[in-house]
């Protein structure tokens, strides 16, 4: 029996048995290619149609709207790249803005631009990770074609003020793209309140599986494709749609909906046991948010004054208990996150970072279980663990 706490749903969650169930047929007796107009072809199409609606119900949103895509990061790189290609054909304003702690699929797009002549400014964060919608607003100019500012924080947390940020693009005439991974089964998506042009899901966040994420795409709003082929989705995302993964998505979506003000509630009542617990710890602080109704609900992400993240989970994976570290090792020297360097945290701390993400299968009482064993790992951490990476040999 697996007595293992897996606390790393920010990182993926797993797939829910009722999503697993829904995908069988479509990986077996109903093999039709929806752009078959036969009774083959026309049972896949209505189940596309089905999880299209699931999708759009989620994001209160027009189920045409909604396009398939293979994952987040292609969904970041097609609304950016996609509306960049856009603005080039159209001979508009080649300037980018986004924040300094966006995810690398948000990053990497505006880095891409960059090389190609657009200029890019990354919005500084508060300490507490937010984006000041004042700084968005002075940093538009006539030239700017193309904002992205993530919902909420991968790393520490942090909820952004999005429908400010949204607003103020809007009011500037300017295209506002939101990163919304971490968001699903946490927060309310209400695209009907949050006048963004488009949104990026991923599946393996919210118990759909790995290979499938979602693009919203606000009607009249205007993007290029990045790659060619059939006319799939719109044109947008071409290929024979993969089906499965979509039946598996719908589901999934239409599931958070159903269940999103009890799963905040559960979340909530989670993060605040490790909260509780933890940072009565010498030592140990919180990153990212300090109001709880400014984080995501489940997320705890903290750094341990002269610690080791990488090592800290290790030690708590000897436990049983699985969390991540805020730290990368790149050739054997470890350095802290970009998020982590944006929001200034001291050097000292840097690199003793953690990030503890609970889940819709964990509960309050393992959770308590996970919290004290974490909390004993803190106390006793050795602050001179070597910085060099772990073998994991």
């Amino acid at each position: 029996m697996n007595t293992s706490i897996y606390l790393d749903n920010s990182a993926t969650t797993q797939v829910r048995p009722e999503v697993v169930e829904a995908m069988v047929p479509y990986l077996g007796k109903i093999w039709g290619n929806p752009s078959s107009i036969h009774q083959f072809g026309r049972q896949a199409a209505e189940a596309l149609s089905s999880a299209r609606q699931q999708v759009a119900q989620l994001l209160n949103c027009l189920p045409e709207e909604i396009y398939f895509s293979p994952c987040g990061t292609y969904s970041n790189n097609t609304a950016i790249v996609g509306r960049a290609r856009y603005v080039e054909a159209n001979r508009l304003g080649r300037h980018m803005i986004t924040s300094a702690i966006e995810h690398p699929a948000v990053l990497g797009p505006a880095r891409h631009l960059e090389a190609q002549g657009w200029d890019v400014t990354y919005l500084p964060v508060s300490s507490q990770g937010i984006v000041n919608p004042e700084d968005l607003r002075r940093s538009i100019s006539s030239n700017t074609s193309i904002i992205s500012i993530m919902w909420a924080n991968n790393e520490i947390g942090t909820v952004q003020p999005v429908a400010q940020l949204a607003q103020v693009a809007n009011a500037a005439g300017v295209y506002f793209h939101t990163d919304a991974v971490q968001c699903v089964g946490k927060l309310p998506l209400d695209m009907t309140a949050v006048p963004a042009s488009s949104l990026s899901l991923s599946g393996h966040k919210f118990h759909a599986p790995k290979g499938i994420g979602v693009l919203y795409v606000r009607q009249g709003v205007n993007l290029m494709p990045l790659v060619w082929g059939g006319g799939q989705e719109q044109g947008l995302f071409p290929g024979t749609e993969a089906l499965p993964n979509i039946v598996g998505i719908g589901l999934a979506a239409q599931l958070a909906t159903q269940e999103l003000d009890g799963n905040m509630s559960s979340l909530r009542q989670m993060q605040q046991v490790f909260l509780d617990e933890l940072l009565s710890v010498p030592g140990v602080r919180l990153t990212g948010a300090q109001d709880i109704e400014h984080r995501l609900p489940g997320h705890v992400s903290l750094s341990i004054e002269g610690g080791d993240g990488e090592a800290l989970v290790l030690k708590a994976d000897l436990k049983g208990i699985c969390i991540s570290a805020g730290s990368a090792c790149h050739k054997g020297v470890k350095s802290p996150s970009h998020i982590i360097s944006a929001i200034g945290l001291p050097a000292r701390d840097a690199l003793g970072t953690v990030r503890i993400s609970a889940g819709r299968f964990n509960t309050t009482v393992e959770c308590q279980r996970a919290a004290r064993s974490l909390a004993s790992i803190l106390s006793n951490l050795n602050s001179n663990t070597p910085k060099a990476c772990p073998s994991l040999s």
